[in-house]
């Protein structure tokens, strides 16, 4: 079946399905009369420091974490919308968080072993038993030696770790409107939290420069759904044209929750990556009580260090290590000045909704002591 038929066959029985998953979860919650899990997903656009927020939770050893499965589904479909993609986006979630692997066997060409999963060692309790059960493996989680030693788990031991865990946490930056989300605040059975990373928009292009052609395949799925409105040949479009959508996304996360009722935007917390970098230790604590975590002395440790040394330990594409406060201001050396005019001017209602002042000339931008981010409520 062709991909977009396969698809749309899905979306026609994506209700009925999560329904039945819906019913079949609660009755066993209900009757094992086991206690429930806490359910965390983090939303957040490409380059705004998501991997980085996802391993401080992926740091305590309670936290079952899985990076991006959302880009499972985007590969499986990769002529479609994103709206449309948002809908077995959102039934993955639900399985995952259900310790439910099985959709993965239909979105991964081969499905033997955990190493089968895309960027699975990024996840301590992947890398620890009784997921992975080698015999040289650190006390604390270490991600190359994982990456040497437990590829070849069996991936059955993936839904047996989640299960031994209290905390899922899923990290995506392919959920673009909560709206689709919403069946899953309201499922009785999972006590889902959402925490939404918002980054400066320029910091943001400066990085997607750094890896220019990476994004490229996903720049398409985001504006596909402009360019068929216009009636416009697919052709790539430019960073300024993906970042204006990708602002208007994260607005309409944001609206979402400041909408909903009372008990959903308990549920919601608006973290921003300036505000992490400048304090970690003091949002590292307020992300790990809206988690309903213990920041343990060991995380605060890694937290200060990993944020606090003045050269990167390695380098790569999710490189994590360095002085965090240089990082924030990296844009304001490196971007240039017309770039930065043309992002402020298509992010604009972001900016202003999440505390960026623009800068209205060269100097501005090169004056560090110019502070570009305002207070604003942070948890909202």
């Amino acid at each position: 079946m062709a991909p977009r038929l396969a698809l749309l066959r899905y979306a026609s029985i994506a209700l009925l399905t999560f329904l039945s998953v819906w019913i079949l979860h609660t009755t066993v919650d209900l009757e094992s009369g086991g206690v429930k899990r806490t359910h965390v997903l983090i939303v957040s656009s490409w380059r705004s420091g998501s991997s980085f927020l996802g391993q401080i939770l992926n740091h305590h050893p309670d936290v079952f974490y899985v990076y991006e499965p959302a880009r499972m589904v985007w590969l499986k479909f990769p002529k479609e919308k994103a709206g449309l993609l948002h809908y077995p986006i959102r039934d993955l979630l639900r399985s995952l968080f259900a310790c439910d692997i099985s959709p993965l066997y239909e979105y991964l060409p081969s499905s033997k072993y955990i190493s089968n999963l895309p960027f699975w060692s990024e996840s301590w309790a992947l890398c620890s038993p009784p997921a992975c059960n080698a015999l040289d493996l650190p006390t604390d989680y270490d991600q190359p030696i994982c990456y040497r030693t437990c590829g070849h788990a069996p991936l059955t031991s993936m839904a047996e770790s989640c299960e031994a865990h209290s905390h899922v946490v899923l990290k995506t930056v392919r959920v673009l409107d909560l709206r689709y989300l919403l069946p899953l605040f309201q499922d009785p059975s999972l006590d889902l939290r959402v925490i939404h990373l918002v980054r400066d928009p320029r910091a943001v292009v400066l990085s997607r420069m750094k890896f220019q052609g990476y994004l490229n395949d996903e720049d398409l799925i985001v504006f596909r759904e402009e360019q068929e409105k216009k009636k416009k040949k697919e052709t790539q479009p430019n960073v300024t044209q993906v970042m204006g959508k990708i602002c208007k996304a994260q607005m309409s996360i944001n609206e979402f929750a400041r909408q909903a009722d009372k008990a959903l935007q308990r549920k919601y917390l608006m973290i921003r990556h300036e505000d992490l970098s400048k304090e970690p230790l003091a949002v590292g604590k307020k992300i790990y009580e809206f988690a309903g975590l213990s920041f343990d002395e060991d995380v605060q440790k890694w937290l200060h260090n990993v944020t606090h040394e003045k050269e990167p330990a390695k380098k790569g594409f999710m490189t994590f290590v360095g002085d965090s406060m240089q990082i924030v201001q990296k844009w304001r050396k490196e971007l240039a000045y017309n770039v930065v005019v043309e992002i402020q001017d298509a992010c604009a209602e972001a900016m202003e909704l999440f505390g960026y002042r623009k800068v209205r000339n060269p100097k501005e931008q090169k004056n560090l002591a110019l502070n570009l981010v305002t207070d604003v409520e942070k948890d909202s």
